[in-house]
This record gives C-alpha cells, structure tokens and sequence, in this order.
C-alpha cells in the first residue's frame, strides 16, 4: 500500500521544480501540493485547518516581522489581507497591522488603527487612495480583520462583517497597485521599527491573490477554512515566522516573539 510522504513546514523539500508532488504536512495537518513555484495546502476533508497554539508579539517600541518582497502584489489588481489581532485600545499614534512598497505613501499598500479609525489604502504612483473605519476597533480582545482590493475598489471586513466606510486621499481608487508595491512587506511596524509599531498579538496573517468574497471572509473568521486556490502565503507563528503555504518565510526583528502562549479562538 503506497503512502503519501509527511513532511513538518520546515523540513518539506522546496515547491520549485517539483510541479505535482504532494506531501502530508504535520504542522498544519493538510494535503500539501507543489504548484512548481509555491505550496498550496488544501483540506482533504473539509474541516478547518488546524488551530494556533501560538500567536506573534509586538511590544509597541521597535518589534515587527520582516517578509521581504511579495511580488504578486506589485502591479496586483486584487488582492487581500486576513488577520486576527489582539491589542489595546489606540491613545496615542497609530499603530501599523502591516505595510509594504518601501518609503513613499505614494507607493505602499498599508492598514492601521489610529485613535479613531481603521484605515486601508494604497498608492496610486503619486498619492494614496484609502478608507476609513471610524471608531477605535482595538479592545484588547481578538478582533478578526479582513481587508480587499479589486475591481478598483477596497473593502474592509471587522470579524465577517463588511464595514461602512468612508474616503482618505485621493477620490478615485486605482485599477492596480504600483509597481513596486509589493516590496518590503512588513508585519507590525510603518517603517522597519522606526515608527507606529503595533503593541499587541497577531495570528493567522494570510496574505492572498484575488479579492476575497464576503462568504470566504466569513468562513475564514468562524471556521478557519480558508480558499486554497486563493492562498499565497500563510503565517501562523507557531515557535517561528515561517510561510506555511509558500516559501517566503518572515524574520523577527529586536524582540518580536512568535512562541506567546495566547493564540485566536
């Protein structure tokens, strides 16, 4: 009787060149299939993927999460952004969820708390097209947020719920990010550590390729079951910073933890 081979997502050999193979990961208790490029997991089942047991931790000073460069979001014309975060309340500057396209707000595709609104927004080559949640969201209690881009437009769900917004900077959303959008991506801080770094946890950072519907938001937030065809890059901060879907696996900087014994629901 022939068996599928199981792997941790460490030790699994590398997705590129290996079009078709198809291992058993032990981590995350899914089917693993290589794409030639990047793994993509799927649930043989249909039960949720496997719950944390760890979540990441920022201290608010100088902590975040180095991804590099993210290349499908570079020119992107969708994507999305799932994630649970806990934190206190924002008194004071804002405090970045995640950012990336280097050091222009022209340029980046950024999300943050500030005292009094969740923002989303990205550039446009030359200003920034954003929107607004009023209201401070953080509570110190896990919040699940989901953010979306396409058909030139973007969206924001606060656990699966599609929120009113409002517009920030230019009027009219771009039909694609810039070209070096993708750049940089950072997990926690505005700029490397240098500013607005978030003091709380964050779980389950997914990053994904097309615009998410509000059913799959849904279903991320209440069952953990997350589009496979969709997924590009999934980091759950179980003891590391690892990409359990891809293979860009994160840094930590200064005295980010991803082995905190507090995890998402």
């Amino acid at each position: 009787m022939s068996t599928i081979q199981a792997y941790t997502t460490a030790t699994r050999p590398s997705a590129v060149g290996n079009t078709g193979l198809t291992i058993f990961n032990t981590t995350t208790k899914n089917i693993n299939v290589s794409d030639g490029t990047n793994w993509r997991a799927y649930v043989s089942d249909g039960s949720p993927l496997e719950a944390s047991s760890y979540s990441l931790k920022l201290d608010g000073t100088d902590d975040y999460v180095e991804l590099g460069d993210v290349s499908f979001l570079s020119g992107a014309s969708a994507f999305s952004v799932s994630l649970w975060v806990k934190a206190p309340a924002v008194t004071g500057s804002a405090e970045t969820l995640f950012r990336s396209g280097g050091g222009s707000a022209s340029n980046t595709i950024t999300a943050y708390q500030a005292s009094s609104s969740l923002l989303f927004y990205i550039g446009n080559g030359s200003t920034y097209h954003g929107i607004n949640s009023n209201g401070q969201h953080f509570a110190d209690a896990w919040l699940h947020l989901a953010f979306v881009y396409g058909s030139s437009s973007l969206s924001m769900y606060i656990n699966g719920s599609l929120q009113s917004t409002t517009t920030a900077g230019a009027s009219t959303c771009p039909s694609s990010t810039v070209s070096n959008a993708g750049d940089d991506f950072t997990i926690g801080s505005y700029q490397n550590g240098a500013s607005n770094e978030l003091d709380g946890y964050i779980d389950d950072f997914a990053i994904f390729d097309s615009a998410l519907t509000s059913s799959e938001v849904s279903k991320i937030k209440n069952n953990a079951i997350y589009p496979t065809d969709k997924l590009k890059h999934l980091y759950k901060f179980e003891n590391n910073f690892n990409d359990s879907i891809g293979n860009l696996n994160g840094t930590g900087a200064n005295q980010a933890q991803a082995s905190t014994d507090t995890a998402r629901p």
